[in-house]
């Protein structure tokens, strides 16, 4: 992984991590769906033009955008 996306990561889990309104966690919500529809048009386009390499890599990322969106279900489950 590329050292600004790994960064990009980490600020987002910060920002959730930190969020304490609901206004908040749908910010962070809405940023993390651009990226992963970001994400799904750039493997689409990479398995177009078989370029199995840059695909892997965009499914790669996709996972720690998964990752984070689970962690936004779990914070808004109230225990």
């Amino acid at each position: 992984m590329d050292r600004q996306f790994l960064m990009e990561i980490m600020e987002i889990n910060e920002k959730l991590a930190e969020a304490q309104s609901e206004a908040a966690m749908k910010e962070i919500e809405s940023i993390v769906r651009a990226k992963q529809k970001e994400l799904t048009d750039n493997v689409s386009r990479a398995f177009e033009q078989d370029d199995l390499e840059k695909a892997k890599e965009m499914l790669t990322k996709m996972r720690y955008f998964s990752n984070i969106e689970e962690k936004i279900k779990l914070k808004k489950i109230p225990l």
